[in-house]
């Protein structure tokens, strides 16, 4: 097995296997996923999670001992990546009860937010949604306990200390604190997402 890969099965059905870096967790993904053995891969931050049917369970960790993946790639320092946002209002309803959940202004917040270089740390939940790390550990920000059914694309919310960024309509169970007018999709590009795991974001209030 590459040194890099820890594999433990958590259940009958299901191997979570451990990498070093969230670029590493959705290279693997995408490798498990294009052999059709496994029944459903999942990426998370630095691990994924292969369901499959009991009876393939050798050959499912078979194919996982066979994974060489490269070392985790540096990210690149020089491009960011900038994303307008405008903050409160309409596009963001949970703005004001964020901002007095951390004891912040919305001035401070906006000023917070903006001032960070965030890093997309994955892409999951729906197609093109992503997660950014940037925001202090002492975020805790809750999910809502009653998810929305569906929201507008360039939605962009909180949950602890990271932010998300839905590229698509859909349901959504983040604070929403903006929203922005950025092309997160576009069909006819390769990739058709905007973000992508690695990349660094730096938000600008609009």
């Amino acid at each position: 097995m590459c040194a890099d890969l820890t594999l433990i099965r958590t259940a009958d059905d299901t191997f979570e296997v451990s990498v070093a870096t969230s670029q590493q967790a959705q290279k693997l993904a995408a490798r498990l996923r294009q052999s059709r053995i496994a029944e459903d891969v999942v990426a998370g931050l630095e691990s994924v999670a292969v369901h499959f049917e009991p009876s393939q369970a050798l050959a499912v960790e078979a194919l996982i001992h066979k994974q060489k993946l490269p070392p985790a790639e540096p990210i690149n320092t020089t491009k960011i990546t900038e994303i307008g946002v405008e903050y409160g209002g309409e596009n963001g309803p949970d703005f004001t009860n964020v901002c007095d959940a951390l004891n912040l202004s919305p001035e401070a917040f906006i000023a917070l937010h903006c001032g960070q270089v965030h890093i997309v740390e994955m892409i999951g939940f729906t197609p093109g949604f992503a997660y950014l790390s940037g925001l202090p550990e002492t975020f805790k920000i809750p999910r809502l306990a009653n998810p929305r059914p569906r929201l507008p694309a360039g939605s962009v919310g909180i949950s602890a200390n990271f932010t998300g960024i839905y590229a698509l309509d859909g349901p959504g169970g983040w604070p929403l604190i903006g929203r922005t007018a950025t092309k997160l999709f576009e069909l006819n590009k390769d990739p058709p997402f905007l973000l992508q795991p690695g990349q660094r974001v730096q938000f600008r209030s609009v």
